[in-house]
């Protein structure tokens, strides 16, 4: 009786154990959030993230996105009335002048350090000539991206009915401005004195509003690099951030935060969830090779495995090689490894992310044997038909051909046969 106690508590230890491991998901403030890793972008955490919000002036981390990929941040502009105009005067704006002459250099210090609105429908206008035209430009973006919940109606970020987004579209979005050492360079200044122009003198000094990137602030977080913040009335506190650390970068969004200070609380608390409930793991080919190759079977694949690679992901600190499983999807260059948790893992994964473990936590490229560019197969199954088309239309002519020399043949045989008879037939009558 003794031993069995014994065993049935040292195996309510090694639970414990392994439940403790892992570990519990932050504390937030702000109803929805995602952690996001800034190079794979591997969802990392979920709380809320695909419930449709307004964002408020993240939104500008759209439109400054647009602008380092197409425009020339080095390029001058001239404020339009029209860009102006549309902009609330009780909002946040510096106050530009139709007519005044500006840098899209200082253009995006104003919009990413200040949050001006003016400066966000003046940037529209310079690359669309229209803030409807470079509206047209964001949503197809977002498309691109995968953005499913969102849509926009501006680029400012001013409440506007159907202007929306979730908290993980806009990791997306600031994962992608990320990949632009300018983004960090503007939305990572705390301070910035406009050039003097055709209207103003120098000496106008903006101030950024990312509290957690002021080293004399009680929110600071020496990881934080690139952040952007928003308020509405409507949308409450909004923010966005890309963090570094000895585990890599992260990026976080969180979206309708009743307090200011809340934003940058969740963030710091949602960084410090990435670096302790997360380890790095390189997946060997070994590790997953004999999975491809059924996976990719089972779709009517044949892999080259000589070609595979390891490649790496993050899982919760506990969980390893063995909690994943893997299926095989088409995609543009051919076929890619979508990595899931494995079924059996989900429940555990699913009490540390808040997600259920189905989505892919990555993609990985297959490289295929054989492998022929789209519509080869088609052409070579094309190129065979009409081969063998062309064989059995001259092994018909030919038959043809017996044929009728047979038929002219024999009609030959029949008609001398014929005459030979008229000619004894005549030889009678004469007789």
């Amino acid at each position: 009786m003794g031993k069995k106690i014994i065993a049935c508590l040292l195996a309510a230890f090694m639970l414990c154990g392994s439940v403790s491991a892992l570990a519990a998901p932050p504390k937030l403030e702000s109803p929805s959030a995602c952690l996001m890793d800034a190079e794979t972008g591997q969802l990392l955490y979920e709380l809320d993230a695909q419930t449709e919000r307004p964002m408020a002036s993240i939104t500008k981390t759209m439109t400054a996105l647009l602008i380092m990929e197409n425009g020339d941040l080095n390029a001058s502009t001239v404020a339009s009335a029209g860009a102006i105009n549309s902009v609330e005067l009780d909002s946040t704006r510096v106050g530009f002048e139709a007519g005044e002459q500006l840098t899209i250099d200082e253009l995006m210090y104003c919009m990413l350090v200040y949050s001006a609105n003016d400066a966000a429908n003046i940037l529209a206008c310079y690359l669309d000539g229209s803030v409807p035209a470079f509206v047209d430009r964001m949503n197809a973006k977002a498309a691109e991206l995968g953005c499913t919940h969102t849509h926009f109606v501006n680029p400012n970020g001013l409440d506007t009915e159907g202007h929306y987004s979730c908290a993980e579209d806009m990791a997306r979005i600031t994962r992608a401005a990320n990949q632009y050492p300018e983004f960090a360079k503007y939305s990572g200044t705390v301070y910035y004195e406009l050039p003097a122009d055709n209207v103003i003198s120098a000496g106008w000094q903006i101030w950024t509003k990312v509290n957690m990137i002021k080293k004399d602030d009680p929110t600071y977080d020496a990881r934080v690099y690139a952040a952007k913040t928003g308020w509405t009335t409507n949308a409450h506190n909004t923010f966005v951030a890309c963090g570094k650390s000895e585990q890599g970068d992260f990026v976080v969004s969180v979206l309708g935060c009743a307090a200011k200070n809340g934003i940058f609380t969740d963030t710091t608390a949602l960084f410090n969830y990435g670096e302790q409930a997360y380890q790095k793991l390189t997946v060997t080919v070994d590790d997953y090779k004999k999975a491809a190759k059924k996976a990719a079977k089972k779709a009517g694949c044949k892999i080259d495995t000589d070609a595979l690679a390891d490649f790496t992901l993050r899982l919760p600190t506990g969980m390893d090689a063995d909690d994943l499983e893997y299926t095989c999807e088409a995609a543009e260059t051919g076929a890619q490894l979508a990595v899931t948790i494995a079924e059996d893992s989900r429940k555990e994964y699913a009490a540390v992310t808040n997600m259920d473990g189905t989505q892919p936590l990555l993609r990985v490229p297959l490289p295929l044997k054989n492998a022929e560019p789209a519509g080869s197969s088609a052409g070579s199954a094309q190129g065979s038909a009409d081969t063998q088309s062309g064989t059995a239309g001259l092994v018909h002519s030919a038959v043809t051909i017996v044929i009728v020399v047979i038929g002219a043949v024999a009609l030959m045989f029949v008609l001398l046969f014929l005459l030979g008879l008229y000619r004894r037939i005549r030889r009678r009558r004469r007789k």
